[in-house]
C-alpha cells in the first residue's frame, strides 16, 4: 500500500507535466467537428520562422491550466500558415499563393482565417459551421490569454 502511494506521488507529477494539447490536423479536426458538433474549433496558426509561436508552445501552450481547457472545449488545430501542401475543408481545397516581393506567401486557408490579418502567431475561434468567431493575435501569457479568449469581441 505504502509502496503504491509512494509511486502515485512520483509519477504524478510527471503526468501533468506531460499533458498536452491534442493538436489536430485541419482534415482530423473536420472529423471531430461531427463527432463533437457543440465544440469550437480552436486553430493555432503559426509559422516555422516565427519566434514568438515558438515561445507560445513552449510556455502558455504548455501550461496545465491551459492545456486542460483547450482539450475540453475545442477541437484545437495546429496549422503552418505557409504550408505548401493543399488542404480541404468544408467542401473547399485551400492552396499555397505565392506573393509578390519579399513576402514567402501563404496558405490560402490561412488568409481567409485569418481575414487577411498575417501576424504570428495567431487564433481563430470558428464554429462548427466553419464561421469565425474571434481572432487573438500575438504572444500571450496564460492570464492574458485568458482573458483575451472571454473577452466579448
Amino acid at each position: 500500500m505504502k509502496k503504491n502511494l509512494f509511486l502515485s506521488l512520483i509519477l504524478l507529477p510527471i503526468a501533468v507535466c506531460t499533458q498536452e494539447i491534442n493538436w489536430l490536423t485541419l482534415e482530423q479536426a473536420e472529423v471531430e467537428m461531427k463527432k463533437s458538433p457543440d465544440k469550437a474549433l480552436f486553430i493555432d496558426f503559426y509559422t516555422d520562422w516565427c519566434g514568438w509561436c515558438k515561445k507560445m508552445d513552449a510556455s502558455t501552450f504548455k501550461d496545465a491550466e491551459v492545456v486542460a481547457y483547450i482539450n475540453k472545449n475545442f477541437i484545437p488545430v495546429k496549422f503552418d500558415a505557409e504550408s505548401k501542401e493543399e488542404v480541404k475543408f468544408r467542401g473547399k481545397t485551400y492552396k499555397f499563393v505565392r506573393a509578390k516581393g519579399g513576402f514567402k506567401g501563404v496558405n490560402s486557408f490561412a488568409y481567409f482565417s485569418l481575414r487577411g490579418r498575417l501576424s504570428y502567431p495567431a487564433y481563430a475561434i470558428m464554429n462548427n459551421n466553419g464561421r469565425l468567431e474571434k481572432l487573438l493575435l500575438g504572444y500571450m501569457p496564460k492570464a492574458k490569454f485568458f482573458e483575451n479568449l472571454h473577452a466579448e469581441n
